[in-house]
């Protein structure tokens, strides 16, 4: 999958099964989260900026790197 330099929005990610199947498999509650919502339009970069100082930079790089080989 192209992440378009981290500049894929969280929409165009979940729009894809395989990433969402992914995301939902790693990271269940905050996909399950009615904040979902609110973060659809924001781009991977942005989220990752929200999600450094509470998931371990090894996950982060894993899933990452999962989302590439999609």
């Amino acid at each position: 999958m192209d992440l378009k330099n981290y500049q894929i929005t969280v929409r165009e990610l979940l729009s894809d099964p395989q990433a969402r199947q992914l995301l939902q498999r790693e990271f269940p509650k905050w996909c399950h989260s009615p904040l979902i919502s609110l973060v659809q339009n924001m781009t991977l970069q942005g989220v990752l900026g929200l999600a450094k100082p509470h998931v371990p930079v090894s996950k982060i790089n894993r899933v990452l790197s999962e989302l590439e080989q999609i």
